[in-house]
């Protein structure tokens, strides 16, 4: 099946740490890649992100570890000897790309800049994930998305309600979106390295994703327009684009984007026929004057009724809505797992849990999710292909310069 799968051939050399840059491994490992996790001996800190994500991360059930380094190998190297940096570029020298997040001080300290392996290595991708982008005055500051993608982009308090603390996001969102979207960057200059064979430096940061997808509050939130956030629920630009409690104390939310197409329909399946003509709400220009009162008159028509009661007649009427969900209960989404969105990581512990697919496929069946690598777990394996004798692997265990997981 590999053979078929896009980017089989592929070789990454992926030296990062925390969620982000792993994302975008993972994704390209999930189309095919042969991508190698290079790690310190004392191992990506998101080997142990369990103990705040309050789950299991042991060697034997780590499943945050599993989500972004599924279908990797990992290899421990010590690099701050030069045996340790001769093999790491002995990979870089036939790589495809070359991946990191650590920081620019970091890198030039250790002659990783693209700059210097371009020149030593000119078809190799270089691709660089920071908090706030290798420009400006805080280039050099170190990132995550709580800050450089949440905080600083006003998704963490203009999507709340005014007066109220910030949103506490769960970790690692903005990670993973950002990871996805340099996964497509990676992908535009193996495009450009097949069709030149020269390389290319491919960066990304927290708060330039942030920026992009912020991009329509922001452009309405600048001075020109005068737009104002957060807003309180029922001073929303639209009030069929929010969510409404039911009867059962469950919410819904509404997104009709055509307001006039589909207002008479929404009247009828509330009961509130007599507001179809009312010239406060029947036109979108006018119920933006109106907002206040009709929401009021929608959300007690939804209260009438238990939100499965609700769904029936919204489809029925072809209005888009859905239910406001729970993180619990994406793993229980049909449709989820009817899409191949979802599978079952059973652990060596006879424990299991269910974890999410990377969301491209293709017509090929995907590659299954392998474990995720532990610590030096390929060391052996890896060097070996790069010709590395039994004699000397054994020698460079001994010396502190490779980690060997068999031997730990």
């Amino acid at each position: 099946m590999d053979e078929q799968l896009p980017l089989t051939g592929v070789k990454i050399v992926d030296l990062s740490t925390y969620a982000a840059v792993p994302a975008a491994a993972r994704i390209l490992a999930d189309w095919g890649a042969n991508v190698i996790k290079v790690e310190s001996f004392k191992g990506d800190s998101w080997r142990r992100y369990g103990e705040i994500a309050q789950v299991p991360c042991t060697e034997d059930e780590n499943p945050c570890w599993d989500v972004n380094n599924s279908n990797k190998r990992s290899i421990s190297l010590n690099l701050r000897t030069e045996k340790g940096m001769e093999i790491l570029h002995r990979l870089l020298a036939d790589a495809d790309v070359f991946m990191t997040n650590y920081r620019m001080t970091a890198l030039r300290a250790m002659s990783l800049t693209w700059k210097v392996l371009h020149q030593t290595y000119p078809r190799l991708i270089w691709g660089h994930l920071s908090g706030y982008g290798n420009k400006g005055p805080e280039a050099e500051r170190p990132g995550f998305d709580i800050a450089a993608f949440w905080a600083r982009s006003g998704l963490m308090q203009d999507y709340g309600q005014p007066g109220m603390a910030p949103l506490t996001p769960f970790h690692a969102v903005g990670d993973m979106t950002t990871g996805s979207i340099m996964a497509g960057g990676l992908c535009a200059a193996l495009y450009k390295q097949a069709r030149t064979g020269k390389g290319d430096k491919v960066e990304i940061s927290l708060l330039g994703t942030a920026s992009w997808l912020t991009g329509f509050p922001a452009v309405a939130a600048q001075k020109a327009y005068g737009n104002v956030y957060p807003r309180k629920r029922n001073e929303q630009p639209s009030p069929v684009c929010i969510p409404y409690e039911c009867a059962d104390g469950e919410w819904l939310e509404l997104c009709i984007m055509d307001y006039e197409r589909y207002y008479p329909a929404l009247c009828h399946i509330l009961d509130l026929d007599t507001l179809i003509d009312d010239e406060r709400f029947n036109t979108f220009a006018a119920v933006q004057c109106h907002a206040g009162e009709f929401i009021d008159l929608v959300q007690r028509a939804f209260l009438k009724k238990k939100r499965a009661d609700w769904g029936p007649v919204l489809t029925a009427a072809d209005i888009v809505y859905d239910n406001v969900g729970h993180f619990r209960d994406i793993t229980e989404n049909q449709q989820a797992w009817a899409n191949g969105n979802l599978y079952e990581r059973h652990f060596n512990n006879g424990r299991s849990a269910v974890l999410p697919n990377t969301p491209i496929t293709f017509e090929e069946a995907r590659r299954p999710a392998s474990p995720a690598p532990l610590l030096g777990e390929h060391s052996r394996e890896i060097l070996r292909e790069y010709e590395y004798t039994d004699e000397e692997i054994e020698e460079y265990i001994a010396r502190g310069i490779v980690r060997d997981h068999a031997k730990t």
